[in-house]
């Protein structure tokens, strides 16, 4: 079956890109968009463009690339603001644009390229008729999703975390993350510019903190409404990063964010995209990176289709972006996690936090630090040993660490190498990285029994796999936040780098090198 009638539900930047794509490289087929809302009234502000976004669009889409990068604000710097002090995050290269910008854009550039677009509101029956290909990318709350849950395997997991997306006419210099104490207790900016003198800022906090600061359970009248008197509340609490000035709100509100994620993206000639399909924590700042990236995977697998069924395509098009939105959505949710439990890791130094913060999701290690911002990764390393930045090495950083003593007012050992368990070591086996839920809470009950009975290290050992190895250091930490014993990680020779990245963020006090694999 040759696809001649594609029916796109969804203006947001993965339909409005598919569409595009498809009518440039298939001027006979009729493609169709259906939105109810133009550009302007989109929720939010600016949105991140990451490098390898932009790789991929100038690859393929040079003339969108080209208005996009135009249009974009770019910047090169982000760091923490910490009460203990400032850590800058050396040679980050990003940039961001108004997310109403980048929509008139995308629909500028698809109806230039034959694309039908439509404002009405319309749902996946009311189109299977009259396609031969119906691309839904109507959202995180996707009706389309919801229709055929079943037949996609879709599950949503609700965050425990509270955030809420605000504006500011505040200039920032590049991106900045910053934790703000309150009465009713913490809440954490992450905020970068995306104009001269706008800027974007997300503010998360826990659901006890939302609710002390009287805005957990509140009812809105209006799609469009804001929380005015959470933007007011929080406009004094970041005053001084305001400058005096206030936050401004589009559809401004707490709540949670949903993990989306569907075990299979195509049911007969229905394909999800974008947050349909699958969502990301928005602290790894690849929600539109995903978005546009699976839009160019789509629009390649439908290519070379030919006379070959559609479904065909859509089996091509999984087999290929499925295990690479998967991987970003590991990332995601580990970085979700530790910013869920920021709080706990307050005592570290700036430069720890940094390090902490760019090895939280597994994809950097201290190795890279070392190549792409050296003065950051000495400095880290010389405030976990207590030494001046000039003592740290320039190679062999990983021996260097492991052979740091430890010093504690019970125990004194030679070095962070722990070898063969003795009679107050015992062994905790890790099968979950959710540390602050619930499998961690039973993890820690498990370690005060075994405290009462006379453990003084408590080895955390699992699977011989980078993904276990973080669950480990993960559980590791809340440990060592929450009893007075010290943690021993096991790691596999493959994964040693990761655990001593867990040692200079706090993660593990102790290393115990397995044979592995």
């Amino acid at each position: 079956m040759t696809v001649r009638r594609v029916h796109v539900l969804g203006g947001g930047p993965a339909g409005l890109f598919v569409a595009r794509l498809l009518a440039l490289r298939h001027p006979d087929w009729l493609v169709s968009l259906h939105e109810r809302n133009p550009p302007e009234e989109t929720f939010g502000f600016g949105v991140g463009l990451t490098g390898g976004l932009l790789k991929a669009l100038r690859q393929a889409d040079p003339d969108l690339y080209r208005e996009i990068t135009e249009a974009a604000y770019t910047f090169s710097s982000s760091g923490f603001r910490l009460p203990q002090g400032d850590a800058s995050l050396g040679r980050f290269h990003s940039g961001a644009i108004s997310r109403a910008r980048l929509l008139r854009i995308l629909l500028e550039g698809a109806t230039g390229a034959g694309v039908r677009v439509e404002s009405h509101s319309c749902d996946v029956t009311d189109l299977l008729d009259d396609a031969d290909l119906v691309i839904a990318a109507d959202g995180a709350a996707s009706a389309t999703r919801n229709r055929y849950q079943e037949e996609f395997g879709a599950e949503v997991t609700p965050g425990r975390g509270w955030f809420i997306w605000c504006g500011a006419d505040a200039p920032l210099d590049g991106g900045v993350f910053i934790p703000v104490k309150t009465q009713d207790g913490l809440f954490v900016a992450h905020a970068y510019p995306y104009g001269e003198k706008r800027s974007t800022f997300v503010i998360e906090a826990s659901p006890e903190t939302v609710s002390r600061a009287g805005f957990g359970d509140r009812q809105w009248s209006g799609e469009g409404e804001s929380d005015d008197a959470a933007l007011e509340y929080l406009s004094r609490a970041f005053s001084t990063q305001l400058g005096g000035g206030s936050f401004s709100g589009n559809r401004s509100r707490w709540g949670w964010f949903n993990t989306v994620r569907c075990a299979r993206w195509h049911h007969g000639k229905v394909v999800l995209l974008g947050d349909a399909a699958a969502t990301a924590h928005p602290s790894l700042g690849s929600g539109t990176k995903i978005a546009m990236e699976s839009a160019i995977a789509l629009a390649d697998a439908l290519t070379p289709l030919g006379d070959e069924p559609v479904t065909a395509a859509l089996e091509r098009f999984e087999q290929v972006r499925h295990p690479q939105v998967e991987r970003l959505q590991e990332r995601a949710t580990r970085s979700q996690l530790w910013w869920e439990s920021f709080e706990a890791r307050q005592y570290l130094s700036p430069a720890r936090m940094a390090m902490a913060y760019l090895s939280r999701a597994g994809a950097v290690s201290l190795d890279d630090v070392l190549v792409s911002d050296r003065e950051l990764a000495a400095q880290a390393l010389a405030e976990f040993a207590g030494v001046e930045p000039g003592e740290v090495p320039d190679s062999g950083v990983t021996d260097w660490v492991l052979e740091r003593p430890v010093s504690t007012p019970h125990h004194q050992y030679p070095s962070r190498l722990h070898s063969l368990p003795g009679r107050t070591t015992v062994t905790v086996q890790v099968g979950s990285g959710d540390a602050w839920g619930p499998d961690g809470t039973e993890l820690i009950e498990q370690a005060q029994e075994l405290l009462r009975r006379g453990a003084a290290v408590i080895r955390l050992t699992g699977e011989d796999s980078q993904g276990a190895l973080l669950d480990r250091l993960a559980v590791g930490e809340r440990i060592r936040a929450e009893l007075p014993v010290l943690v021993d990680v096991a790691a596999g020779p493959r994964h040693l780098r990761h655990a001593v990245d867990g040692v200079v963020a706090g993660r593990t006090d102790l290393v115990h090198v397995t044979e592995g694999s």
